[in-house]
């Protein structure tokens, strides 16, 4: 994680800390403003039909102040709807936009797990600084604070409850920490690392 003065995270990360079971414990110890915009805490509104339990999560933590629901600022409209406008292949979901647009205005880092948002962020803003939900269960200050088996126990949860995305920069620290037994019953990390016969990890 960086030396950032706030956090902007989209829908995906919080469907992650969700299912970790202690989402305000990690926001505590992150001591930081933590952020979500107006547009994603809409995708997670809409998760509710499904039986997702992330929009009262969040919820509950605007409730007692550590997560701040802000919105796309006025001079980062246009670079939004650049980003859900257009080809299918270079545009985004309106939350993963907004989360982008709001952290190029220099507001707060951006924390986004989907592989198409961080790869267009990368070609688009190469200055702004991404991390994702490991990132931030992995960070020096998390272990500290935590403790090893606890964010062992947020990572596991995190990839079976809600299927997180792991960076390949990071797979082998994750599996190492999780167990080689409990990383093959998650069925998010890729197949090589879950032993499956014939695969190859990318």
């Amino acid at each position: 994680m960086s030396d950032a003065t706030a956090y902007i995270a989209d829908a995906s990360v919080w469907i992650n800390l969700a299912a970790t079971g202690r989402a305000a414990e990690h926001l505590r110890a992150i001591g930081k403003p933590m952020l979500i915009t107006e547009t994603a805490l809409g995708e997670l509104d809409r998760g509710r039909p499904k039986g997702r339990q992330a929009a009262d999560e969040v919820q509950g933590l605007i409730h007692i102040g550590l997560v701040e629901v802000v919105q796309v600022p006025a001079s980062q409209e246009d670079l939004f709807f650049s980003l859900v406008a257009g080809s299918a292949q270079q545009t985004l979901d309106d939350g993963e936009a907004a989360t982008l647009a709001f952290a190029n205005a220099g507001l707060a880092d951006a924390i986004i797990d989907e592989q198409k948002a961080t790869d267009l962020a990368a070609l688009r803003f190469p200055d702004l600084r991404l991390s994702t939900t490991t990132d931030l269960l992995l960070s020096v200050t998390m272990v500290e604070i935590l403790g090893l088996p606890a964010v062992a126990d947020s990572l596991l949860r995190a990839l079976q409850l809600a299927r997180m995305r792991v960076p390949r920069s990071r797979m082998d620290e994750v599996v190492a920490l999780i167990g080689l037994d409990n990383a093959r019953k998650c069925p998010s990390l890729p197949a090589a690392v879950r032993g499956v016969a014939g695969a190859v990890l990318a």
